[in-house]
């Protein structure tokens, strides 16, 4: 059904539309998704890295190479419950971590000293488009994370944690109450606080889109 001023379209029937056409190489629809979901990504990617491989890594450019590989994908992602922006966001932070475990191993071996152990396994195949690679990499160095990074911070170490887990990687409530050492019931309460603060802090972004549950 179309859209009318007086039923305007969400954010996720947007991210579904501009993913649709994203995946037929729209370019401003490439852009679009990149700058929606870039901050979250950014935020993810540095945190996941760590202070050490972030000495010699720029965590944009492991996002850059997500996008890479997520983009001729695009076309065949499963839609859950009605909604792609989970979707996306597992793909890309899943992509994500097995590009930030590819380096570690790198560094173990140049460095022969072992990073903090993680849980990262499996490594899809990458896919270099050069016009879409020019899209992403001009909008990755056009957009300002501030807002997030900022948003982000200003939560506690727990909540934060949280976000990224059950936010932005899309792990399970359960998951994420095991990994934490907490139970589901307090996870599911920390993120439900955690959304409404960020949602009342940055209107209009991508946590809007984000289900409590």
């Amino acid at each position: 059904m179309a859209t009318s001023p007086n039923h305007p379209m969400d954010a996720g029937q947007a991210t579904s539309i501009h993913c649709r056409k994203a995946a037929c190489g729209d370019r401003e629809s490439i852009a679009w998704l990149v700058a929606r979901l870039e901050p979250l990504l950014l935020a993810h990617a540095t945190w996941r890295m760590g202070p050490d491989l972030r000495r010699t890594q720029d965590p944009s450019d492991i996002v850059h190479e997500a996008w890479l590989v997520l983009l001729p994908r695009l076309a065949t992602l499963p839609v859950r419950d009605g909604r792609l922006t989970p979707v996306l966001l597992s793909y890309l932070t899943t992509t994500v971590l097995h590009k930030v475990r590819n380096l570690l191993r790198r560094e173990i071996r140049r460095t022969a000293h072992l990073p903090t152990p993680s849980q990262l396994d499996g490594d899809p195949s990458t896919a270099l488009v050069g016009d879409r690679s020019e899209v992403i990499g001009a909008v990755m160095r056009g957009e300002a994370i501030d807002l997030v990074r900022a948003a982000l911070d200003e939560l506690p170490d727990a909540d934060r944690q949280i976000v990224l887990l059950r936010g932005i990687e899309q792990q399970a409530p359960e998951i994420v109450a095991n990994q934490l050492g907490i139970t589901r019931g307090a996870v599911s309460k920390r993120y439900r606080r955690a959304l409404e603060r960020l949602r009342s802090r940055l209107p209009g972004s991508v946590f809007g889109e984000l289900q409590e549950e």
